[in-house]
């Protein structure tokens, strides 16, 4: 069974958006501010703020670290102590914070998979796609897209609006083995396209099939493909492009709904 995934970002709304940075330790600004006046040849903090004429109560909080001080206080006693103002803020302590996900942990979901619906197009307009938050790839060169699970073929497996993370077949070189979930690329004569999701099985003779696992009879009917192979290009042909290596269940698809129809980006 491929993971559940837990992380979803709302990406439409600044609600949900986390802090990018964590704020540095509450000692090493202070401390920093003490040592640039130190340097700077004042002995005292009083003395600091005589020479320059600030509040001495207030630039004593600040170095003794019972008030935080921000940009402008930095860029002042920066100037002053003739020191960086970005040292004084710890910049160089910053780190990223786990709540927010860099881009390599980011896949935008392109269209959906559903038995039965065929289409001239496979993907969804930009209009329509969202992006989720997924866990990091082992196959980092390999091409990433999520879908979203339409209708009952896979019912047993994947629920109806469940979010797939995808890895294309083409780019890793790899088989498909007995229990992979896969995405199933097929191609009728007048060029229309059907996607869907199926579970790979290879029998004791070598043949390929694309098991659903539905609990409608409509969708329960095996189909037997050979290897999949990126050049075919003969008509009515059916294909594996991708492996499934992940899955989420969201429960904020109104929240999306909304996000897109009221602009929130």
């Amino acid at each position: 069974m491929p993971l559940q995934y837990i992380a979803y970002r709302l990406s439409q709304y600044p609600l949900y958006r986390a802090r990018l940075y964590r704020p540095a330790m509450n000692d090493i600004m202070p401390a920093r501010l003490r040592e640039a006046r130190i340097k700077a040849g004042y002995d005292s903090a009083a003395d600091a703020a005589r020479a320059f004429g600030w509040e001495i109560p207030a630039y004593r909080h600040h170095e003794n670290g019972t008030r935080a001080f921000d940009v402008e206080a930095a860029k002042r006693y920066a100037r002053a102590f003739r020191v960086n103002p970005g040292w004084l803020l710890a910049l160089d302590r910053v780190e990223i914070a786990p709540a927010e996900a860099s881009r390599e942990r980011i896949v935008e979901v392109t269209g959906s998979v559903a038995a039965g619906v065929w289409r001239e197009t496979t993907e969804w307009p930009q209009s329509d796609r969202f992006e989720i938050v997924v866990e990091p790839t082992p196959f980092p060169r390999a091409r990433r897209f999520g879908l979203r699970v339409d209708g009952h073929s896979m019912d047993l497996i994947f629920a109806p609006g469940t979010l797939l993370d995808c890895l294309s077949i083409f780019d890793l070189g790899i088989e498909p083995a007995n229990g992979d979930y896969v995405i199933v690329e097929r191609h009728r004569a007048d060029g229309m396209r059907e996607l869907t999701v199926k579970e790979f099985q290879r029998d004791d003779d070598g043949r390929c099939w694309l098991i659903p696992r539905s609990t409608k009879p409509e969708f329960q009917a095996p189909i037997e493909v050979g290897k999949p192979d990126p050049d075919h290009d003969d008509d009515g042909f059916v294909q594996v492009i991708a492996f499934v290596i992940g899955s989420y269940q969201p429960h904020a698809s109104r929240l999306l709904r909304m996000a897109r129809t009221n602009g929130f980006e």
